[in-house]
């Protein structure tokens, strides 16, 4: 068996500690959202918030792919606005079902824990709501013109099949080609989906850069106030 060369260890052995090294610095760095100490640059909490953030712009845009006009930025405000104050509101909702099931007094022994597990629980209701938002957006727009185009398209493809010109008409060619157009209709609408997302990204992203940020606290003041238990004196972190 052959030995690595001694520098080479050395240099991989050295490459190791800087690592190392540097992982501590990161480590000691403090949450840059909410200024937590020894939090890796980013504690849990604003981690979800973080990820909750970006999805609840992620699912408005998905809504904004059907229900809005592309070109008109009024129109995709009003969409994605409103996507936000269902979103909202069923975070609250969440929210109150948790502070709902917890005893009196339980949260001052873990106000940390509980946080996280309130910025967790919003992330999750988030998530659900994007993957019901994606289907909507499937269906809708493999109903759209250019979608029953392809469809139909396809539809009589498959019919005209060599091994079905004896009888266009009969069970196997009709099952046949009704299959081929459900699987083109749902390839265009995943299409529409993709390049509708894509532009709408890119407005997003346009616009963002001309406008400063708004944490989410100060898009929820009052679930960021709102006591955790009546009993408790910790605050709510959305």
């Amino acid at each position: 068996m052959r030995r690595r060369p001694v520098a080479l260890r050395f240099v991989r052995l050295d490459e190791r500690v800087a690592a190392a090294a540097a992982e501590t610095v990161r480590q000691a760095l403090a949450c840059e959202d909410c200024g937590q100490q020894q939090a890796g640059g980013l504690c849990e909490v604003c981690g979800y918030r973080r990820r909750t953030e970006t999805l609840t712009v992620e699912t408005g845009l998905l809504a904004a792919t059907w229900a809005a006009v592309l070109d008109d930025r009024d129109d995709i405000d009003a969409v994605t606005a409103g996507v936000r104050a269902s979103l909202e509101a069923d975070i609250k909702h969440t929210q109150r079902e948790f502070l709902d099931s917890v005893q009196p007094g339980e949260l001052d022994t873990d106000p940390a824990g509980a946080a996280s597990v309130l910025a967790f629980a919003t992330l999750q209701t988030v998530e659900a709501a994007l993957s019901d938002y994606r289907s909507n957006a499937l269906e809708r727009l493999g109903r759209t013109e250019e979608a029953d185009a392809e469809a139909r398209r396809a539809y009589r493809t498959e019919q005209g099949r060599r091994w079905f010109r004896h009888n266009p008409n009969g069970a196997d060619a009709i099952a046949a080609a009704t299959k081929a157009a459900d699987t083109v209709r749902e390839r265009a609408a995943e299409y529409l989906i993709t390049t509708r997302l894509k532009q709408l990204r890119e407005q997003t992203a346009a616009r963002t850069e001309q406008a400063p940020a708004v944490p989410w606290t100060d898009r929820l003041p009052e679930l960021a106030a709102r006591p955790l238990h009546t009993d408790t004196g910790g605050a709510v972190i959305a």
